[in-house]
């Protein structure tokens, strides 16, 4: 039975690669090569899986375990809005727990005694590491991204990754209960074909993002200088609370910043993907939120803290709040108390 689904997962995930392939000069390169690199590393857990291996029974394959893909899946999360076609150098970080994975698990055939016992310690280590990746994805997607459909395979497979692991702390083996970690992983990539195939037919953009056009033709800034000044405004904006400046505006930030108010109107519509009102809306939300209970606004109204972190009228501060959290702000209040 799993040959048979290994197949179909397989037949599935060329295809794709296929329709991608054909396609590729429609999307954002980075988000392009990553979904790909992850249908990829699929086909090859598909033909790898030591137990169940396709061509040679018990044979061994780990460089395509579920670790690649998780790996890829999890910077294919990361990257899904971030307005750039530039893969970051820091984010090849992502990767070290995979090597570390697989030179751990070859390494452990040629030890003994007290260094083989180091290098299990460590590799458990590292395996857990994995589910601190799958974590933040699924924090990732709930906080900060648009495509929830991404949850729906995200938490299967942190489910089966950690009964997995589970598994192999009480058991000592890499039995997991009912092979799920061979039927869970292929059923949730064969969902995720079928998924994506659909999507690409019917909602491409939901799936991966067009390339940005240059609509801001006179721009100076190339990708490297925006995500500095993206950086420095998130700083200004969020961490040294301008967004409380209830008389805030883009020239202010850009003369504070040095830099021309088109480039921060520029690296806030086409790298952070939100209008400059609404990034302050957001941050006034948050902070709304999080300061509500402190002590020192115990004896505040919510109209009271609402002026504190910026918000310059009742209505806009109700407004803005409904629409954000789908209840009002004395809603909220109720339901944390």
């Amino acid at each position: 039975m799993l040959k048979v689904i290994h197949i179909i997962t397989l037949a599935q995930g060329i295809f794709l690669l296929f329709v991608l392939l054909k396609s590729r000069k429609k999307f954002r390169k980075v988000n392009f090569w990553l979904l790909v690199a992850s249908v990829f590393s699929i086909i090859l857990y598909s033909f790898g899986d030591d137990d169940h291996n396709l061509f040679r029974i018990h044979t061994d394959w780990f460089f395509f375990h579920e670790t690649l893909l998780i790996t890829l899946f999890v910077l294919f999360v990361k990257y899904f809005e971030a307005a750039t076609e530039v893969f970051k150098k820091r984010d090849w970080l992502f990767f070290i727990p995979y090597g570390l994975n697989c030179l751990l698990h070859f390494t452990k055939p040629y030890l003994e005694g007290t260094a083989l016992t180091v290098v299990k310690g460590l590799h458990d280590v590292v395996e857990l590491s994995f589910v601190a990746m799958l974590f933040y994805t699924i924090f990732f997607i709930i906080e900060k991204h648009k495509e929830k459909w991404l949850l729906f395979f995200v938490i299967p497979l942190t489910v089966i990754f950690i009964i997995d692991e589970l598994s192999y702390f009480i058991t000592g083996t890499n039995e997991c209960p009912f092979d799920l970690d061979k039927f869970g992983n292929i059923l949730v990539s064969m969902c995720l074909f079928y998924f994506v195939l659909y999507k690409l037919i019917t909602a491409p953009k939901s799936i991966l993002p067009n390339p940005d056009k240059k609509a801001y033709k006179s721009s100076s800034l190339d990708t490297e200088s925006a995500l500095r000044l993206k950086v420095a405004i998130e700083h200004l904006i969020e961490e040294e609370h301008w967004f409380k400046n209830q008389k805030l505006t883009v020239q202010m930030v850009a003369k504070e910043l040095g830099v021309q108010r088109q480039q921060v109107s520029e690296v806030l519509n086409m790298y952070m993907k939100i209008g400059f009102q609404d990034y302050l809306n957001t941050c006034r939300v948050n902070e709304f939120m999080k300061v509500l209970n402190e002590e020192r606004y115990q004896n505040y109204t919510l109209l009271a803290i609402a002026f504190e972190v910026g918000f310059s009228s009742k209505s806009s501060f109700n407004t803005t709040f409904k629409k954000m959290k789908g209840m009002t702000p004395s809603q909220y209040r109720k339901s944390v108390v």
